[in-house]
């Protein structure tokens, strides 16, 4: 979407042959291929129809690939701020400065700074400006740097065009025997001298109208000559049926001056007046006899005197009742492809099929055009705009359509790293509401806050905020399991993201759903359930693919890299950091690109590389600082802190533990004073600063952090004293936990590193799982499968099935002691397990990944929802995920109560089975 959005392309080539043109193309290709080339511009001039369009691209084609060409289109009415916007983003202009100037009020300031921009950045390249005003092009022209970039310009008008390396140039009709060759060409053996010469006098030498007659030649009967262009149109369309003849007025009242139309808008156009199983082919005949052509993909040009020709005889009313069309056609495919980005469902007119956000950014200009007088539409576009990342576009329409699109472009300086800058807009659009009964405000607001680092406020918005659509919920508990999960409490921001994935999957919202899968995989790796992580962000990356989200899939990027990090994976770490950071500084999210270093920086550290792991998190620290994270930055000044051995450092690690508590992160503020502790010169400051973070750890239920605080509390209770015998040394904690492994490894080296008379220190990555016990488990009730008939004793799989809570089940693969998976953890292979519910109900996912291991953390989980209660049954089918062979199959069932019963599920029994 973002190269469609950015890199607009010109029309294709006017079909061969291009007749008559020879000497002007070897001339006019000479001149532009001067020495001083790229400082040339090049003014065609002449009456509509005469092919000044296509000698441009023709020339534009002989210049070769040299420079990059941009090709704009622009209408009677285009503004020049408008046109030079769309300009910067075709040159990828820095987006940030447009955007903090747009939310500014002074004009003056904006037009300084665009002209700015336009002379630093648009540069070394060939601008076709197609179709304009001369007042538009010489204000464009103004506006660039006259020594950087060739320029085309096509124009009805001869106008004033000063400079020394400015060249007018008129296009002129065709002479008689050029213009007979071309019908006669396009004719084949009908093209007599007789037939054509009338037919070249009534084209008057204009290569449209000749290419017309050519086409019309071969089945035009005898009848009265034709002696105007009018009377070539008639013959063309005396050709057509009713419905292309229709086809063609409606698109003339809509493309009259001759811009392209995107075909899906004029096919549903045609639509509004007719049958729609009809649409298959109507453009087929005007695009066969000349009266249409096709411009670049997916688009139709409809030349002004076909227009003109068209429209002749139409009435006022009829051309206000096509235009009330287009705009609800226009508003109806934007609400639906933009509702795969926001989750509000499809508004206005029934449509023939749905549209993608792709296939609507590649139109977007035409659709800009007319989203200027429809704030609901302008709107719309804006939540496009804004996801895919297109400032100076968003700018455009903003700049001309007011306050509807001034949420969409604060949320696009919260995404480029500017939250405070962002915040009057939404606080502007806080209680607003749409047509459609929606509120973007809350939201933006909510988030806005989450990416400056402010927990504690943000979770309050949260709170606060009451959207009545559920869409909006949807996000408010996506942006809640965030903060959450910021604060390490996992399994609470899990609860959340569930019911936000949930309500993103029921409105269709493809954005919202990715990104409540990307902040359910960041949840489970602070659990440290990497495999269910691990398949979230996979799904995750396939939702934001869908909706065009490059910010998103950059995410999931730097999401793998924490992924890595966890699995003790330090090359695959730093090699996915390092793409990672790639993929941000090209979005210019500053944000990610902040994150990104400091998991890079954890990477090195995990390959022994001091040095460049301090590199890295100053770096991070300078990110976060630019934009405004306050829990982004007090992590990176933690971890470097860290990187310093020795004590001396309590002081700055206790400021860090403030700096984490006014940002809400209780998880950031304990792990900062356990390591004060450990460094502190004080023996009384010991308990000071273990006090609170105990609290803390115990409020979170982290057994990983209260493990360790009971080993520094112990390590320095004897302050003065190296030795602490063995039996004080282990903490007690329950055992099931993920993590456990990691931290008995940790402590022991801990206590090895004590013997040994050097000061310990905390293993980085103990704080990269928050150790929430796991609790309330009912006993599970499957038992083995029985051996197929014949094959004998052979070790098997057991299916285990786990009731978690009345609504997630557990399901779990573990391999016999003698099986071969059992052997090797290593090389377990990946297993699919698809759920099929057998009576009226619904569960959640289809289809999940997990491995065969005795591991809860390696099983899948399924919410599973009743439409009645009774008895229910589940089929579950478990296969190899990479060949799709059937291993066992077995149905579980649920006896679900009444509501006014108490114990409304009871727990599942498997009662039949099969397989391998």
């Amino acid at each position: 979407m973002d190269e469609v959005l950015r890199g607009p392309t010109p029309p294709p080539p006017v079909p061969e042959p291009f007749a008559g043109r020879d000497d002007e193309m070897r001339e006019l290709s000479s001149w532009l291929s001067g020495p001083d080339a790229v400082a040339r511009r090049l003014v065609l001039h002449g009456p509509a129809g005469v092919g000044k369009s296509a000698l441009a691209a023709a020339l534009v084609r002989r210049l070769g690939d040299a420079l990059p060409v941009h090709w704009i289109t622009a209408g009677a009415d285009e503004h020049v701020e408008t046109v030079l916007l769309r300009l910067l983003a075709a040159h990828r202009a820095p987006r940030l400065p447009v955007l903090e100037a747009a939310v500014r009020t002074d004009r003056t300031v904006f037009a300084d700074l665009l002209r700015d921009q336009c002379r630093r950045h648009i540069t070394g390249s060939v601008l076709v400006l197609d179709g304009v005003r001369p007042a538009l092009g010489r204000a464009v022209l103004d506006a660039v740097r006259p020594s950087t970039n060739m320029v085309v310009v096509t124009s009805r008008q001869r106008g004033r065009w000063a400079g020394p390396t400015v060249r007018q140039h008129q296009v002129r009709p065709l002479g008689a025997r050029d213009a007979a060759g071309l019908v006669g060409s396009l004719a084949g053996p009908a093209a007599t001298h007789a037939a054509v010469r009338p037919l070249v006098r009534a084209a008057r030498g204009l290569p449209l109208w000749l290419r017309v007659a050519g086409a019309v030649l071969p089945r035009t009967a005898t009848g009265p000559a034709p002696r105007t262009p009018d009377d070539l149109f008639a013959l063309a369309a005396g050709l057509l049926d009713g419905r292309a003849r229709q086809a063609l007025t409606r698109l003339a009242l809509r493309a009259a001056d001759g811009r392209p139309v995107a075909v899906r808008p004029a096919e549903e156009l045609v639509a509004e007046a007719g049958d729609p199983d009809a649409l298959p082919g109507v453009f087929d005949g005007p695009l066969a006899y000349g009266l249409l052509r096709p411009g670049r993909e997916g688009t139709l040009v409809l030349p002004t005197p076909v227009a003109h020709a068209a429209l002749r005889g139409t009435s006022a009313a009829e051309r206000a009742r096509v235009t009330a069309d287009l705009g609800s056609i226009a508003y109806a495919l934007a609400r639906r492809a933009v509702g795969t980005l926001d989750g509000r469902g499809p508004a206005g007119r029934p449509l023939t099929d749905d549209v993608t956000p792709a296939q609507l950014a590649a139109h977007i200009d035409e659709f800009l055009e007319l989203a200027a007088h429809d704030e609901e539409l302008a709107e719309a576009l804006a939540t496009l705009l804004a996801v895919a990342g297109d400032a100076h576009r968003l700018v455009a329409l903003h700049r001309v359509s007011g306050r509807t699109t001034g949420v969409a472009l604060a949320g696009l300086l919260r995404d480029l790293g500017r939250p405070a800058a962002a915040e009057p807009g939404f606080r502007a659009g806080q209680w607003e509401t749409r047509a459609e009964g929606w509120s973007p405000g809350p939201r933006g607001a909510a988030e806005n806050m989450y990416c400056s680092g402010e927990l504690t406020r943000t979770l309050n918005a949260v709170r606060r905020a009451t959207p009545d659509d559920e869409a909006g919920l949807a996000w408010l508990a996506t942006v809640q399991g965030a903060a959450l999960c910021d604060q390490g409490r996992p399994l609470e921001a899990l609860a959340a993201i569930e019911s936000a994935i949930e309500g993103h999957r029921r409105t269709g919202c493809a954005r919202g759903h990715g990104w409540a899968l990307l902040h359910h995989a960041r949840a489970l790796l602070s659990a440290g359930r990497l495999l269910q992580a691990e398949h979230s962000l996979g799904q995750a990356a396939a939702s934001l693919a869908t909706a065009g989200d490059t910010r998103g899939r950059n995410w999931v990027a730097t999401e793998c890299v924490r992924l890595h990090l966890l699995r003790d994976r330090g090359r695959e770490a730093l090699d996915a950091a390092q793409r990672a950071l790639t993929s941000h500084e090209a979005a210019e999210d500053i944000r990610g690109m902040g994150w990104t270093c400091l998991y890079l920086g954890l990477a090195q550290g995990l390959r022994g590389r001091t040095g460049e792991a301090r590199v890295a998190l100053r770096a991070a620290s300078r990110h976060f600082q630019d934009c405004g994270d306050q829990v982004g930055a007090a992590w990176a000044r933690h971890r470097h802190l860290l990187l310093t051995a020795g004590r001396g450092r309590a002081g700055e690690l206790e400021a860090v533990a403030k700096e984490f508590a006014a940002a809400g992160c209780p998880v950031g503020q304990a792990w900062s004073l356990v390591e004060g502790a450990l460094r502190t010169d004080s023996p009384q400051g010991v308990d000071e600063l273990l006090r609170p973070a105990r609290s803390a750890f115990r409020d979170l239920d982290d057994q990983v952090g209260l493990a360790w605080l009971e080993a520094v509390r112990r390590f320095r209770g004897g302050y003065g004293e190296v030795h602490v015998p063995a039996p004080a040394r282990q903490a007690p904690f329950p055992a099931d936990f993920a993590g456990r492994e990691a931290l008995d490894a940790g402590l022991r080296a801990f206590w090895r590193v004590v013997d040994a008379g050097q000061p310990p220190a905390i293993p980085m990555r103990a704080r990269d799982i928050v150790g929430v016990p796991v609790r309330n488990r009912t006993k599970p009730l499957t038992r083995y499968l029985a051996d197929r008939a014949g094959a004998g004793p052979l070790p098997r799989c057991q299916i285990r099935l786990t009731l978690l809570d009345p609504s997630r089940i557990l399901l779990r693969v573990i391999p016999a002691a003698d099986h071969p998976w059992a052997a090797a953890e290593d090389d377990r292979p990946w297993l699919t397990a698809v759920a099929l519910p057998l009576t009226p109900a619904t569960v959640e996912p289809a289809t999940a990944l997990l491995r065969p291991s005795e591991r809860e953390n390696h099983g899948a989980e399924f919410d599973f929802t009743a439409a009645r209660p009774g008895l229910h049954v589940i089929r579950f089918t478990v296969a190899l995920e990479r060949t799709g062979t059937v291993l066992q199959q077995v149905e579980t069932e649920l006896e679900i109560l009444d509501a006014d019963r108490a114990d409304g599920r009871a727990a599942p029994h498997a009662v039949s089975g099969w397989g391998r």
